[in-house]
């Protein structure tokens, strides 16, 4: 039975004097328990889709909304604003992305949950008062949602605010409140993108299994094709606001058809498969010609362009001897005792001159926090860190702590949240060599321009602020910042984690163009467990705050001797083998 179609939706932001055009003429249907796959990249249209369907995006930008949206046979388009309300939560629930920020911070999570509950049948905004029959239904439905979607102690969670729980807990709060008022619909909206591979495998399959057990359709947005292969019944496939191709999980992945499709897998990190020497990228001008007949092929394998130096024996290994971190405990300037948390345990590693080593592990293992150790951000609270003629112990930095910061740069997960967003590209870029190397006037003004070129930015970037900037160009900039003042070491946390698979193919030939082109060794942070086993020379696993194994990719692809690395392999989302590109997981 068909639940939901979409015939000819075209959806458009209005300005002053235009209209910008977003999704275009886009047709698809969804019959009942089964999920639909939306698969693009960034600015393909896949949101808006979304939040046209449960029409939210008119709250947020003035829209025009042509074609028809039917859930149950009904227009959702030409229903006014107050029976419109009706359908949210009863008939279509919604899974945001960002859970902490789509939850009320203010509430705890068993307020939010009770307000969400709907019987059958009633009014869209019908109160649940506290001591009534209505409230006892929706405590009695809270519990048991809770416990379906595995967080048993629930009388706990539900006295928690939001940011008291870890990012998997708030997630699955969010597709318990998804289904308070078992909708016949629901639409998740990329919601495993920031979580790490073993997290977001617990999350797949609790999301589909409650989605049988509930027999709730699901259009799924993803950008990651291995995500996609493991929960959909069917995808499809979007890219600059049009439907480019639909069908069954095994025609797109075995078989597909468009040369964007096919482009998108192509560029997918997989298990076996080594990226040392460059990925593949999406070429615009190639995929224009193939969409037009031409070349089969949508994208360009780049080999890294700039020899690697010959080593001349000096370089600087980085040395890491027993370090731990506890944090909690009682404070300096305080009286009362925190719980104490051992964030690393007694870590010993040693990565050479011009080495790529990857570190992996779920969050809350460590790996950040290593790489804050690293950087000499934090004091280690025992052990030795040592980089030359620099060691960081518990007394904090010894030495020139500036003349560490020109040898060792950090580059952060959110380019949005580390560039200062009142400074322009430019200045971004010029402040590490104003205030490391003493740089100024016409020098500094010719350094910054051919930083950005070396990272491949246009000079009309150097005038852009980080909000006009898209995410790559966003993590050009702190990469560019970082290499400024010449520095041997960079920690890389997490600098693909939320970028499309296209664009994270992108950053990384630049990283691995930049290590070769400078001799640069890499701590790279990472919970992709595909793409750093692609690009590293030597491979760490973290898990509680220890360092439990290390190897090169193939040693801990083919014979990963812990427990905990074994589960890390059998949660990383895997394509099929890929006929139509020749490359197979071995």
């Amino acid at each position: 039975m068909t639940l939901l179609e979409l015939r000819e939706l075209s959806v458009g932001v209005l300005t002053d004097d235009t209209e910008r055009e977003l999704v275009r003429e886009l047709s698809f249907d969804l019959d009942q328990g089964r999920t639909l796959c939306v698969v693009g990249e960034s600015g393909s249209g896949k949101t808006v889709t979304a939040l046209s369907i449960i029409r939210l995006l008119e709250f947020v930008a003035p829209v025009r909304t042509r074609g028809e949206i039917s859930v149950d046979g009904v227009d959702l388009t030409r229903l006014p604003a107050d029976e419109m309300r009706a359908y949210r939560g009863p008939r279509i629930g919604m899974i945001f992305q960002e859970a902490l920020d789509s939850l009320n911070p203010s509430q705890r999570v068993g307020r939010q949950l009770i307000e969400a509950y709907r019987r059958p049948g009633s009014l869209p905004r019908q109160a649940v008062r506290k001591g009534t029959p209505l409230h006892r239904e929706a405590e009695v439905k809270a519990h048991g949602l809770l416990t379906e979607v595995g967080l048993t102690d629930t009388d706990r969670v539900l006295s928690l605010y939001p940011h008291q729980m870890s990012g998997g807990m708030q997630q699955r709060v969010m597709i318990a409140l998804a289904l308070m008022a078992d909708p016949g619909l629901l639409i998740a909206d990329e919601p495993t993108t920031a979580l790490d591979v073993t997290t977001q495998a617990e999350i797949l399959t609790l999301f589909d299994r409650v989605r049988r057990d509930h027999g709730t359709a699901c259009v799924f947005i993803t950008h990651d094709m291995g995500v996609a292969a493991r929960v959909a019944d069917r995808i499809a496939v979007m890219y600059r606001g049009r439907l480019v191709e639909l069908g069954s999980k095994e025609d797109i992945l075995a078989a597909p058809e468009h040369p964007y499709t096919r482009a998108l897998l192509d560029c997918v990190p997989q298990l076996g498969v080594s990226r040392r020497d460059g990925f593949p990228t999406i070429s615009e001008s190639l995929l224009e010609a193939a969409m037009n007949g031409g070349s089969a092929t949508a994208t360009e394998t780049r080999a890294l362009t700039r020899p690697r130096p010959e080593r001349t024996g000096d370089g600087t290994p980085l040395v890491i001897e027993h370090v731990s971190k506890v944090y909690g405990g009682r404070g300096r300037f305080s009286l009362s005792r925190e719980p104490e948390v051992l964030a690393v345990n007694d870590v010993s590693l040693t990565i050479a001159p011009g080495e790529f080593f990857g570190l992996v592990g779920e969050s809350g293992s460590g790996k950040t926090t290593l790489g804050r150790l690293v950087s000499a951000l934090e004091p280690p609270t025992a052990g030795t860190i040592t980089f030359g003629e620099h060691r960081c112990t518990a007394a904090g930095l010894d030495g020139d702590e500036r003349a560490f910061r020109r040898r060792a740069q950090l580059i952060f997960q959110d380019p949005q949240s580390s560039l200062d967003p009142r400074h322009t590209a430019a200045r971004i870029v010029a402040e590490p060599l104003r205030e490391l190397t003493g740089m100024r006037g016409a020098e500094l003004d010719r350094r910054v321009a051919e930083l950005l070129d070396e990272v491949g930015l246009p000079a009309g970037t150097a005038a852009k602020l980080p909000s006009q900037l898209s995410g790559g160009q966003r993590q050009r900039v702190s990469i560019a910042r970082a290499i400024a003042a010449e520095p041997d070491l960079i920690v890389a946390d997490e600098p693909t984690s939320a970028l499309d698979v296209s664009v994270q193919g992108q950053v990384m030939n630049l990283l691995l163009d930049l290590r070769r082109s400078r001799a640069l060794s890499f701590l790279f942070i990472t919970h992709n467990l595909s793409l750093v086993l692609s690009v590293a020379d030597r491979v760490g696993v973290m898990y509680r705050g220890e360092l439990i194994e290390t190897g090169d990719p193939d040693e801990i692809r083919l014979r990963p001797r812990h427990d905990y690395t074994r589960r890390l392999l059998a949660a990383n989302p895997e394509l099929p083998s890929l006929p139509h590109t020749g490359l197979r997981t071995p």
